[in-house]
């Protein structure tokens, strides 16, 4: 890339065309350039959390907190309350600093002082009530310990680039070592990453996850056209512009509805929808919910916990299968499917249950095992947490 380039400019063109990698890169080499417009760290932050990369969004948005005359930005708050939500230290520390920004108006400094107060005086009552080294131990640290902790693009930082290079093009022709090099080529604009990324697609002996994850990647990184992935000793050309099936890192859209009717089963569950209004639309495939329905599913108790749960082995097997992924159909199904897995995983970790028994069919079983078989160890790791559980209790 030219040495003239307005990084910060460019970073923000990548963000809108969806190359949340070379972005990142971008905005990173604006920040180490000592661009005092706030933008490269909004959009640094941004283009990470959308690779979920929470960590290293995380130790930015610190490490803005820190800067001197920086320039305040509003939705930079925004980010930390949202990231932050269960770390009142940091986020307060964090609040305090910015209100000394330059452009802070008077409404929003009084706004961020009253947060921040409040959360200093949550911070002080959790250390009465479980001490300050059980807090340590939870990782509830301050600003500076979250702005010291190194992000992968810091990297450039130490090390000749043809030698981070030898050593990307060792970890992706190894199989333990492939994901953490994808991920980082996913943010090194240079025509050596496109290369080693497509040899990863192609090696049958890296992990399908990965090599999934490779094609996110080269469209990360701003490549387009078509490229090559191999899975079950066939081979499947995907179209970077337009990727079908999708090829997200978040839940698929494809397995929204089913999401929907699941949280639709919780709240009928909880009385805020009766099974007449459940079965209305449940047995439809229809994609959205009404609007009268939504607001009642959003009026009931659907732990977030649970939620992920279910992401979590929806990710996992879509990456494992791309491209052979099912046409989500028979939404009630997929729903029960999720439900029997969130099930098992709330009884293990011991988290309350108040939803009843899914509606288990043949159908939403084979869903489960499609599901399951893309993550074999979850039951073990209920199994191992109930085990530790019962250890600490006698």
């Amino acid at each position: 890339m030219s040495q003239n380039v307005d990084f910060g400019s460019h970073g923000r063109h990548l963000l809108q065309n969806d190359s949340y990698g070379a972005a990142a890169y971008c905005f990173y080499r604006a920040i180490l350039e000592g661009n005092p417009n706030g933008s490269p760290w909004n959009g640094i932050v941004l283009s990470l959390s959308l690779m979920r990369k929470e960590q290293d969004s995380m130790t930015m948005l610190a490490r803005y907190g820190l800067q001197e005359q920086q320039d305040y930005d509003k939705d930079m708050v925004t980010f930390a309350i949202m990231i932050w939500q269960n770390n009142p230290k940091v986020l307060y520390e964090w609040l305090r600093a910015v209100v000394a920004f330059q452009g802070v108006n008077e409404q929003d400094k009084s706004m961020l002082t009253e947060m921040a107060d409040d959360l200093e005086k949550a911070y002080l009552d959790l250390i009465e009530k479980h001490g300050q080294e059980a807090l340590d131990q939870q990782g509830m640290v301050g600003l500076k310990e979250f702005a010291a902790r190194r992000v992968e693009l810091d990297w450039l930082l130490d090390e000749d680039i043809d030698k981070i290079f030898n050593h990307l093009k060792a970890w992706t022709e190894d199989p333990e070592n492939a994901l953490h090099g994808v991920r980082f080529l996913c943010m090194l604009p240079d025509p050596r990453s496109e290369k080693l990324l497509r040899r990863v697609a192609r090696n049958e002996e890296i992990d399908p996850k990965v090599r999934t994850h490779s094609l996110l990647a080269m469209r990360w990184l701003g490549i387009r056209g078509n490229a090559r992935i191999s899975k079950f000793g066939e081979s499947f050309v995907i179209d970077l512009n337009e990727p079908k099936p999708e090829l997200t890192v978040s839940v698929p859209q494809a397995f929204k509805p089913a999401l929907d009717r699941m949280k639709l089963w919780m709240a009928k569950q909880q009385g805020f929808v009766t099974q007449e209004e459940y079965e209305a639309h449940a047995s439809t495939d229809e994609a959205t919910l009404p609007e009268e329905l939504e607001s009642k599913v959003n009026e009931a108790d659907i732990p977030g916990i649970l939620q992920e749960v279910a992401h979590m082995l929806i990710r996992s097997a879509y990456d494992q299968y791309y491209p052979l992924v099912p046409t989500v159909t028979g939404n009630r199904e997929w729903a029960a499917a999720f439900l029997m897995l969130m099930k098992d995983y709330a009884k293990g970790f011991s988290i309350e249950w108040p939803y009843g028994e899914p509606e288990l069919t043949e159908v939403s079983a084979q869903h489960r095992n499609w599901l399951l078989s893309a993550s074999p160890d979850f039951y073990a790791s209920i199994e191992a947490a109930r085990s530790q559980s019962a250890v600490q209790n006698g």
